[in-house]
């Protein structure tokens, strides 16, 4: 399997190269795309300060310096839909993108473009977004007549769901799969909330319920145990969801962007994971997190490298799923619930 990770600035190349990146993928931020936008609408999900190379230089000093070390090239543009100004844009920047850059595959996620770019034949891989909610089997052949070479599987499949699909497919699609950091609290392709506003899913509100609520009885489903609570006061049912659901998203948000002793990031992962996607033919695990400072990055690499690299030597699953929870050192988290990318059931 390879690792894919991600990069925001040139200064970061030498480092993910040396700690074993198979594939890097970026975004850019474009004077083209500003003069038409502005700062109101992003190119893809991260922020252009934060998140994107700040110029063409970068990205051909990124592609150059990758290729001469047998790695490959991707450009994020996944937003979750573009007006069609924005894709006219896109098709114009994309020409630049893959004959001059010599990027060598674009992550998409709008239909419309998506559409569009078969249309326009460049030599250029297509890669499939989470954001395209591929979820079942019965959509492969679908992205496949629009030239998707790999699909990015969302966050919110089960493991046998992603067995299913990946054996069923793997010999005429790709797949990738998350293997760390960054959590979503809803299906990222049916959220239509924007970015620019920010991670509208990690914000910690403060909830109050409406005085013509508050005298029933409610039913809640608990995030941890998927039992019910009846015949509880609305209150304290509500301060039972809240605990439950400030506690979910502190661990979908890298556990506040906490790290280990020894260094490593904390957060929500699918590292244990990893012997079965092995097994049943999945083609990349990714490192989330563009936005990410370059020693999170390090570390992320290291962490995931580590666990792939067992899945080399042949060993067995339940010794990698060992592996990885020892290399967490967090038992407390793993045991949670609520850091899991992909459950059992």
């Amino acid at each position: 399997m390879k690792i894919i990770t991600p990069i925001s600035n040139v200064s970061e190349l030498d480092m993910l190269l040396h700690n074993g990146a198979d594939e890097l993928y970026c975004g850019l931020r474009t004077p083209e795309w500003d003069e038409i936008f502005g700062q109101g609408l992003w190119m893809n999900r991260r922020s252009p300060q934060q998140a994107n190379l700040s110029s063409w230089e970068d990205l051909e000093k990124i592609t150059t310096a990758a290729h001469n070390n047998s790695v490959k090239v991707s450009i994020t543009l996944n937003a979750s839909f573009y007006p069609e100004k924005g894709i006219a844009c896109i098709l114009k920047l994309c020409d630049r993108i893959v004959n001059q850059a010599c990027v060598d595959a674009l992550i998409v996620s709008d239909l419309n473009l998506l559409i569009a770019l078969s249309k326009e034949k460049l030599p250029v891989r297509i890669h499939l977004s989470s954001l395209g909610s591929c979820f079942n089997s019965h959509s492969i052949d679908f992205y496949r007549s629009l030239g998707v070479d790999r699909i990015i599987l969302p966050r919110q499949l089960t493991l046998p769901e992603i067995k299913s699909i990946v054996q069923a497919n793997a010999d005429k699609m790709e797949f990738e799969v998350f293997a760390l950091n960054d959590g979503c609290y809803f299906e990222e392709g049916f959220c239509q909330t924007s970015h620019t506003l920010g991670a509208f899913c990690l914000t910690d509100w403060e909830i109050e319920a409406s005085s013509s609520l508050k005298t029933g009885p409610l039913k809640v489903g608990s995030l941890k145990t998927g039992s019910f609570k009846k015949n509880r006061s609305f209150s304290k049912n509500l301060d039972y969801c809240m605990t439950h659901y400030k506690e979910f998203l502190w661990f979908q948000n890298n556990c506040g962007s906490s790290f280990q002793k020894d260094g490593l990031p904390n957060g929500p992962c699918s590292l244990c994971g990893f012997g079965h996607f092995r097994d049943w033919g999945v083609t990349a695990v990714k490192i989330v997190g563009r936005e990410a400072s370059f020693h999170r990055k390090m570390g992320s690499l290291q962490l995931v490298k580590a666990v792939r690299d067992k899945t080399r030597n042949h060993t067995q699953n339940d010794r990698i799923k060992d592996y990885a929870r020892d290399l967490r050192q967090t038992p407390e988290y793993c045991d949670s619930g609520y850091m899991c990318y992909f459950r059992e059931a």
